[in-house]
């Protein structure tokens, strides 16, 4: 009887660190959750692998007065998005912030009852035969099964340029930045105009900051046209439903147009912005021991950001053409604050005193070396047709641009999640 128990014992434990009958989702952000609510109404055992706790990027990638860029209404999660009892806020038009956003999440994974190991991080994938390997920090799990889902972007990006600095000048990535009380005191220098770095800027200059920024040829997106806000015009437009078939590489991977749902949602303009102080200057060239060297762009940057706002304006307008619609009049005039013989950049600037402090506002990069498989391109980036890899069973979820322009988004993440399950069921994966 002892040994009939022993061997009992010894089979559930094999079939607990084994889990080969069981999906292995990687990630406990929206878009694991989202592949895990789809699984659960199929009754698809699975389990979800989190590095850190849930909702980890936005705890710790994200910054105190962080809120999201679209609306509320455009939060469309299954049987958890705007108008639902579970619903933070009633407010169609408002925006999240930082702590709604991470109670959200938590609340979802709640609701769904996902199985999720926390503090997990998985160290290698491999495949044998017909079986992934999924190495972990704890254990080994056998499956034929994986979604990865660690992340829309990737791990942050500085140029190596910046090791060319004074070891002792302070240095973070955007996804560090929590507020300005975190900084040692003095100037701060922003490096890229994207959507972080033109709301960082605004966050510090509003704690008293003197701020410098780096202006990257990105554009600006008003935050209400024509009696909407934007991200309405953008969905009634079809942007968000833009996929990769339609868009060239290039302009998929464009830093987002800046503009703020904080205060209740706001346009950004630099120009503004440098009329209250902000010290404007060209593209980072280079850097030596204690100098930063710019570019001589500013003008060009400015200016592409100006016309991006206008062209979008301009794109607006024809819809409401040709769809009839009855809204108020509005354009948006050029901007004659950006004249080429008044917009003028440092050609360097010193690290000193004043200014001892750089934000690299300068994005992601892929890096999935530890799948010790074919599964990126030259570029690092994952080769796969909406979550679809050429392996069986290895899936993508929630990457930029995985799909389409909402993929990594709150407003499209679920549509790609439905669509893998399905294409599971389909292939008789699970």
């Amino acid at each position: 009887m002892l040994l009939i128990k022993l061997q009992n014992y010894a089979l559930r434990m094999k079939n607990k660190n084994n889990m080969n009958s069981q999906v292995v989702i990687i990630g406990a952000g929206i878009a694991g959750l989202c592949i895990s609510f789809y699984l659960s109404k199929k009754n698809v055992p699975h389990i979800i692998l989190e590095r850190g706790e849930i909702a980890n990027t936005w705890i710790n990638e994200r910054w105190q007065n962080f809120h999201l860029v679209n609306p509320n209404w455009a939060i469309k999660i299954p049987e958890f998005d705007f108008g639902t009892k579970y619903f933070p806020s009633k407010n169609p038009d408002g925006f999240l912030n930082k702590r709604q956003t991470i109670e959200y999440i938590k609340s979802f994974a709640s609701y769904i009852e996902s199985k999720i190991y926390i503090n997990e991080n998985v160290d290698l994938i491999v495949k044998e035969k017909d079986i992934y390997k999924v190495i972990t920090s704890k254990r080994t799990i056998e499956t034929d099964t994986v979604i990865v889902a660690s992340g829309a972007f990737g791990e942050p990006y500085i140029p190596s340029i910046n090791e060319n600095l004074n070891k002792e000048i302070y240095q973070i990535h955007s996804s560090e930045y929590k507020n300005s009380e975190n900084l040692p005191e003095g100037g701060v220098l922003v490096v890229g105009s994207g959507q972080s770095g033109a709301q960082i800027v605004e966050d510090l200059m509003d704690s008293g900051r003197k701020v410098w920024l780096a202006v990257s040829k990105c554009g600006r997106r008003p935050r209400n046209y024509r009696g909407k806000d934007s991200s309405w015009w953008n969905y009634k437009m079809g942007i968000f439903d833009k996929t990769v078939e339609e868009i060239p590489f290039k302009e998929r991977w464009k830093g987002s147009a800046h503009t703020s749902g904080s205060k209740g949602g706001h346009d950004i303009n630099l120009m503004d912005l440098a009329e209250k102080g902000l010290h404007l200057c060209s593209s980072v060239k280079n850097c030596s021991f204690q100098k930063i060297v710019f570019n001589n762009d500013l003008y060009e940057n400015l200016k592409f950001s100006d016309n991006y706002a206008i062209n979008w304006s301009k794109n607006v307008d024809d819809y409401i053409l040709k769809t009839n619609l009855k809204m108020p009049f509005k354009r948006i005039n050029q901007d004659n604050r950006i004249n080429r013989t008044k917009i003028k950049s440092l050609k360097e600037i010193s690290l000193s005193k004043s200014l001892k402090c750089l934000i690299w506002s300068t994005g992601f990069r892929y890096d999935f070396n530890w799948i010790k498989l074919d599964i990126t391109d030259e570029k690092g980036i994952p080769i796969q047709k909406r979550g679809v890899t050429k392996y069986k069973g290895l899936y993508f979820m929630g990457l930029q641009w995985m799909h389409s322009a909402k993929s990594a988004q709150f407003i499209g993440v679920a549509e790609d999640a439905e669509f893998i399950v399905k294409d599971m069921i389909m292939k008789k994966i699970i």
